[in-house]
């Protein structure tokens, strides 16, 4: 393992250290082979960092042709029951959207209504749009991911619910896949393993550059991530691929904090917490960019 990783690895260690929670995490180099982590197959709540499989399972139709990222589909009332991300619930019934923006306001605002459209798309050429992904998942070599609902009700949950019923993951698996994800940005065989061609992998890419709410790349100033977060009650994660100023794929990261508190003994929001180790983590990766 090169020095500069060794010491990436190091950096972790320590920004993990001693906090009053789980941190499971998985960092590999585009295309090196390389790969660094701590916990990583240990199996966490997805929530909706699954939707970056979801978002790749629905290219792969759109390669294709069985899917066009033009067609369109309707928002009804229905889908906004019990809805609590995205703006679409803020809206009224009878919008028309397109695939491409179903997609992305699933990866840039985590829109709970437009991820139930992207399922209702791939339900359209597909008899169970639910096992399609998690078959996509298994060819991609996710072997641990599995996906349980299209639309989670989260806010019936309580902080000490069970995974059995929620999409479940690993920092590895989803390390793996955005690894696979920044080699096909970049390369065409590399993008047809994904079951994509190139200019679809750079528009998940794309896809996950406009998250409002970015953590890892939140204090970078020299690189930046692609990412996609999920929120628990007891439970964040922030995974990512971060890129060069210039654009090129540097690493897939993949971070799973989970049973975080609700206060620190100091008083602090255990989130609060959570949120500052994703933002070191993302500048350990920055300095470990730089020194290559």
């Amino acid at each position: 393992m090169e020095q500069q990783l060794q010491q990436l690895e190091s950096a972790v260690t320590r920004i993990a250290a001693d906090k009053p929670f789980a941190l499971a995490w998985e960092i590999r180099p585009i295309g090196t082979g390389e790969v660094i982590g701590c916990d990583s197959t240990r199996a966490v709540a997805s929530f909706s960092t699954r939707k970056v499989s979801v978002l790749l399972a629905c290219l792969a139709l759109v390669e294709t042709g069985e899917l066009r990222l033009e067609d369109r589909s309707v928002i009804t009332e229905e889908m906004k029951d019990g809805v609590q991300a995205g703006i679409m619930r803020n809206l009224s019934a009878g919008i028309s959207l397109s695939l491409r923006d179903s997609l992305v306001q699933m990866m840039s605002t985590s829109d709970n209504i437009c991820t139930q459209l992207v399922f209702a798309a791939i339900g359209s050429v597909r008899p169970d749009s639910l096992q399609w992904v998690n078959d996509y998942c298994a060819w991609m070599g996710l072997h641990a991911t599995l996906h349980r609902e299209i639309f989670p009700r989260t806010g019936d949950l309580t902080w000490s619910h069970s995974l059995d019923t929620l999409t479940t993951t690993t920092a590895q698996d989803q390390s793996r896949l955005l690894e696979k994800l920044g080699r096909g940005s970049v390369d065409d065989a590399a993008a047809a393993e994904l079951l994509v061609s190139r200019e679809l992998c750079e528009f998940a890419r794309d896809a996950m550059l406009g998250l409002f709410t970015p953590a890892l790349g939140v204090a970078c100033t020299h690189i930046r991530f692609a990412e996609k977060n999920g929120r628990g009650l007891r439970s964040l994660s922030q995974v990512g691929l971060a890129l060069s100023a210039a654009g090129a794929p540097l690493a897939a990261v993949a971070a799973y904090a989970e049973n975080i508190p609700t206060l620190l003994s100091s008083g602090v929001p255990g989130r609060v917490a959570a949120f500052d180790v994703f933002a070191e983590l993302g500048l350990a990766v920055e300095e470990w960019a730089h020194g290559r």
